[in-house]
């Protein structure tokens, strides 16, 4: 099945390009990991022994490792070329993330002199750039640390800038809002979309703005499955037009409220027992006031502090000077969650020592593979999307419903045989242009 929907979006036609030799070895690796989800890569060796693959005969970790050492950067520079000429619209988002690299134990450590030693979480940085009306990532770049200033962001362009990306949408994250980089967005003509924290003073005119009428059930919205009152409207910042997308969820509020509350008796009897923790002196200073006496020291809550935070507990802010609709500019900040999950952990253990994925050449093939599996998880998603009959599934419920059609070889008969196909099965084939007889991988020997 995955077969025929690399060959349908062109994605195999990119990869036998730019990797001539590898191309099946590829896809193969990449049909596994989206076969089994989230199972070390190494393990590919036992499934390529019970599947038929693109490959064509088992896969051994030694052959794997190889492939990942061979991928260099001319050949990532023509898949992109020749993956970019797929899209005829000219409309891009760029989104970026930061990913855990391992979850094991043994996180890398350092110490600074006579300093307590300071625990260093490996990540890997993203800027991932996708087509605007679908979702298809088309290119990514990696780099140490998400942007902090429109200086990052114009290096970030520029390095894809030989893909002719002219209308580029930046989606920001809550660490890049401030006064000066939202500025500068307006002043360099960027396309974005930021996070603004309610804490912000622009996020929380706006909250404040609509606070009273966001409960109404005509704001009520489905988005990705969750419930959540949506209010938008024409803003100005500094005289400059933007959109203002305010987002409520009563969900989140009563979590949110019921955490800070915890939060807040924790700094309370922190502050009682003179064990301050240095991660929450901005809550002391801000949520509390202390008085020193003869008798002793006095902890007195500021109350109106502490329900100001309550005014502001379950609202997200997203500014835009681009997108209108505030379902549109949530589903485009809402892709970078993928991402980071989809990216994390590759340099498991096991793979680490198996894979050698403790080079940095090795894992940045482990990256493209898995840049590879996001494309074809996105256009799972857009077909899920756009059938009803198909909602509610996820990329696994569609694969493992896909298994169930059943290859039969009968000696004699060059053509093999299938076995019926549910209405789902065929509702699934229809929406990827497909017949039976173009099922050829994913599943077991005997089933496609």
């Amino acid at each position: 099945f995955l077969s025929g929907v690399s060959k349908e979006m062109g994605l195999t036609d990119a990869l036998k390009v730019a990797f001539p030799q590898d191309w099946g070895l590829i896809l193969s690796c990449v049909f596994y990991l989206l076969d089994t989800d989230t199972a070390p890569l190494s393990r590919v060796t036992y499934w390529s022994k019970d599947n038929d693959n693109p490959y064509g005969k088992a896969i051994s970790s030694e052959i794997v490792s190889d492939m990942l050492a061979r991928i260099n950067e001319n050949q990532l520079f023509s898949f992109f070329r020749e993956w970019r000429d797929r899209f005829t619209k000219n409309e891009f988002y760029m989104s970026h993330t930061m990913s855990v690299t391992s979850y094991d134990n043994r996180n890398d450590t350092i110490r600074f002199n006579d300093l307590p030693l300071v625990s260093i979480v490996p990540k890997t940085g993203l800027s991932t750039i996708y087509a605007n009306k679908t979702g298809i990532p088309v290119t990514y770049g990696m780099w140490n640390r998400a942007p902090v200033d429109n200086l990052d962001i114009g290096r970030r362009v520029r390095e894809k800038s030989w893909l002719d990306l002219d209308k580029l949408t930046q989606v920001l994250d809550h660490e890049f809002c401030n006064d000066l980089n939202i500025d500068g967005l307006f002043n360099n003509g960027t396309r974005f979309i930021v996070r603004a924290p309610p804490e912000f003073y622009f996020a929380r005119d706006a909250i404040i703005r609509v606070k009273d009428r966001i409960m109404a059930m005509d704001n009520l919205k489905v988005i990705d499955g969750e419930q959540l009152f949506v209010m938008s409207f024409l803003n100005y910042w500094k005289g400059r037009r933007c959109y203002t997308h305010i987002y409520f969820s009563t969900e989140e509020a009563e979590a949110e409220f019921s955490y800070f509350l915890g939060l807040i008796e924790d700094c309370h009897n922190e502050l009682d027992s003179n064990v301050r923790v240095r991660e929450h002196e901005s809550f002391y200073r801000k949520y509390f006031n202390v008085t020193e006496t003869n008798y002793g020291k006095i902890v007195v809550e500021n109350g109106e502090a502490i329900m100001s935070y309550n005014d502001v507990a379950g609202f997200f802010v997203l500014i835009s000077n681009t997108v209108k609709s505030p379902v549109a500019a949530l589903n485009l900040y809402h892709q970078k969650d993928m991402v980071e999950k989809e990216f994390e952990n590759l340099r498991n253990e096991r793979d680490r020592v198996d894979l050698k994925l403790y080079s940095d050449t090795a894992y940045r093939g482990r990256l493209f593979l898995q840049f590879i599996c996001l494309i074809l998880k996105a256009r799972i998603l857009n077909a899920i999307g756009s059938n009803t009959l198909l909602k509610g599934m996820n990329v696994q419920d569609l694969l493992q419903e896909m298994k169930a059609v059943k290859k039969v070889s009968i000696p004699g008969f060059d053509t093999p045989f299938y076995t019926k196909v549910n209405n789902i099965q065929a509702e699934i084939m229809k929406t990827f242009a497909m017949d039976p007889l173009e099922l050829t991988s994913v599943s077991r020997r005997n089933a496609t």
